[in-house]
């Protein structure tokens, strides 16, 4: 996906080296700008194993802070036991921080810097507060982290258990993992995100999600996410500085459809009999589900029975994304 506030300048810098290079580091490159490039790529990994960031990575509008948090990065004074210093001391005595540092990349993004300010124009309004970055995901990073929450919701109910996290297991020990896999990831595609009061967008057009340093939740870079407020018909622009405070929520409690739709679902039923059997009794924690479930067989007519049921409760399910304080509010009022 195409990062939109965000810009990899690895490439112009490579240019820009091979015009003003450091002559004493020419013979580790061999004045080859594919095995510079090559090497450059290779930093940003070990850089960002130590510091968590990419440095090549720089924010369009703001690269003195890039700037500024690389050169702490790599010049801070207690580093004996920092993995790039370490990496950097291995390859050539210090060849990888020389090239990041004051002589070489750190010219490169002031020089850009400079650049870019001679495109400010002159005449603007009052300007609005600086915020950077403080969190970046693409779409596909997003998808990642609510399939592993979709799929750890298990659901212990009295007499019809939800257990999603077994049920993956036997699709993917029989040959199903395809099914499983677009099951979830279409639930997932059709979660509603509020971007205003009253206009809504499905997640599979949401390119990137940023959180900013004021706790503002940016979508596709233009777009504020809002969410549902408990107990009530509107909704509010959610701010937060984690992306784990972002809930899944059930639009219709899960409870209440689940419970709507019990008659309908006999492979899901007959998996709870088999379970609670393989436990020798009611299966109420995630412990006991795991174990039950490792002993727990089915063949194919069993599973396609299973798929049937499946397909059943996700017509039925809306998702929407919550404020996570909001939704555990939402228990006052149920």
């Amino acid at each position: 996906m195409k990062n939109v506030k965000n810009e990899n300048v690895i490439v112009r810098f490579a240019d820009w080296y091979f015009e003003n290079r450091s002559v004493y580091l020419d013979d580790y490159f061999k004045n080859d700008r594919d095995i510079f490039i090559s090497a450059l790529s290779n930093y940003a990994v070990e850089f960002a194993k130590a510091h968590g960031y990419n440095p090549f990575l720089i924010e369009k509008g703001n690269i003195t802070f890039s700037m500024s948090k690389l050169r702490t990065d790599l010049y801070q004074p207690d580093q004996p036991k920092n993995s790039f210093v370490s990496y950097s001391k291995r390859f050539s005595n210090h060849v990888p921080r020389a090239i990041l540092g004051n002589e070489n990349y750190l010219v490169f993004l002031s020089e850009l810097n400079d650049e870019k300010q001679k495109y400010v124009p002159s005449k603007v309004n009052k300007p609005k507060k600086q915020t950077t970055i403080a969190y970046f995901y693409e779409q596909e990073e997003l998808r990642d982290n609510f399939f592993l929450r979709l799929i750890t919701q298990n659901r212990f109910y009295k007499t019809l258990n939800y257990p999603v996290s077994v049920l993956k297991k036997l699709f993917y020990k029989n040959g199903r993992k395809d099914f499983f896999d677009k099951w979830v990831n279409e639930q997932i595609d059709n979660i509603a995100v509020y971007i205003s009061k009253t206009e809504k967008i499905p997640f599979k057009e949401v390119v990137s999600l940023e959180i900013t340093d004021d706790n503002s939740v940016l979508l596709n870079g233009k777009y504020n996410l809002f969410t549902a407020v408990a107990g009530s018909e509107t909704k509010k622009e959610i701010t937060t500085n984690l992306l784990k405070n972002i809930d899944i929520d059930h639009v219709i409690p899960f409870v209440d459809i689940f419970s709507e739709l019990k008659p309908q679902l006999p492979a899901l039923q007959d998996i709870h009999n088999a379970l609670e059997n393989n436990n020798k009794g009611r299966i109420t924690n995630k412990k006991d589900l795991s174990k039950a479930g490792n002993y727990l067989l089915v063949n194919a007519e069993e599973l396609d029975a299973l798929e049937k049921d499946l397909e059943l409760i996700s017509s039925k399910v809306q998702l929407q994304l919550m404020d996570k304080y909001e939704n555990l509010s939402k228990k006052k009022f149920s």
